[in-house]
């Protein structure tokens, strides 16, 4: 199964990174996506990261309180959720205060 780890800023990155090498090691049959690591040199971007999120049944998404209104993870969760009855979005809290 393909999962698309979204992130915006430094410190979601690293939990990215950290999430995108971790993942495999207890789930093999998951392939993680992880922009910068899987992006070829070279290639368009958007065109990548377009495919990767049609092809992905599941979404990681690292939010911070810096990045809680990131147009970039909006946009990303939103494409894996197109598919709502077929994907999963999945976000992890860094750092958020509690909402009540």
């Amino acid at each position: 199964m393909k999962v698309f780890i979204s992130w915006s800023g430094d410190m979601s990155k690293n939990v990215a990174e950290a999430i995108r090498e971790w993942l495999p090691t207890v789930l093999q049959t998951v392939k993680p996506y992880f922009t910068p690591s899987d992006i070829e040199k070279g290639t368009r971007w958007s065109s990548d990261i377009a495919s990767e999120l049609d092809d992905s049944k599941a979404g990681i998404f690292c939010v911070t309180s810096e990045n809680l209104t990131s147009q970039w993870l909006m946009f990303e969760a939103g494409a894996i959720s197109k598919k709502v009855e077929q994907s999963l979005v999945c976000p992890i809290l860094i750092g958020c205060p509690v909402l009540r």
